[in-house]
């Protein structure tokens, strides 16, 4: 039963936010990316967001061993992407 419930968990998002905060959590801001209407499950979400940070195209804040976004950032990154 313990291992369904991690499976529910880790495939399952939370409801999406009416609004969003200006500093996210990495599910917050794969929500706010719309990775949540692909094929992206919040895990994988989680590593896509990993991967544009390592890789320069996404900054985010480590804060208290976790790993914040601010929304101005995240817009920043919606625009590159829309005018590349």
């Amino acid at each position: 039963m313990q291992e369904n419930n991690k499976l529910t968990t880790e495939t399952a998002w939370p409801d999406r936010p009416q609004q969003f905060p200006p500093i996210m959590t990495p599910t917050e801001a794969a929500q706010f990316l719309r990775l949540d209407y692909t094929s992206h499950t919040p895990q994988s979400a989680k590593r896509t967001l990993d991967y544009w940070r390592n890789h320069g195209d996404l900054k985010g804040t480590k804060y208290a061993r976790h790993v914040w976004y601010l929304k101005d950032q995240l817009e920043v990154f919606l625009k590159r992407k829309t005018e590349a």
